[in-house]
């Protein structure tokens, strides 16, 4: 497997605005707001090499609840066949994200939490 870190981790939030000034007075820094459409901002730690937390809103959840973490991978095409060789459930393979430019690919584990590969 490549998989080489955690790129992101992206958490659905009953309140986008106030969970974003939340984690800005805690030190984040707010990389990336994208269009209307996705409804996103990225955040992270100043620095390099952080984290970066990927915050959606979404009304029906109470509370902030994790949608997926995704891993940097430097082979998703050889990391996808191996996962689906393990018999691991690929919901998602290759796909292009116009948001953001990246490719994803999602596997669920026994839980149905999704797990994401980008590049």
């Amino acid at each position: 497997m490549m998989l080489t870190r955690i790129d992101h981790i992206d958490l659905k939030v009953p309140d986008l605005a106030g969970t974003v000034d939340f984690l800005t007075t805690l030190g984040l820094e707010v990389l990336r707001m994208t269009d209307p459409a996705r409804g996103s901002v990225e955040l992270a730690l100043p620095g390099q090499g952080q984290i970066v937390f990927e915050l959606r809103e979404d009304c029906t959840v109470s509370g902030t609840t994790l949608n997926h973490v995704a891993f940097s991978t430097s082979d998703a095409v050889a990391d996808v066949r191996k996962f689906e060789s393990l018999g691991l459930p690929i919901t998602k393979a290759h796909a292009h994200i116009q948001h953001s430019g990246r490719t994803i690919s999602n596997i669920t584990d026994p839980g149905g939490t999704t797990w994401q590969l980008t590049d």
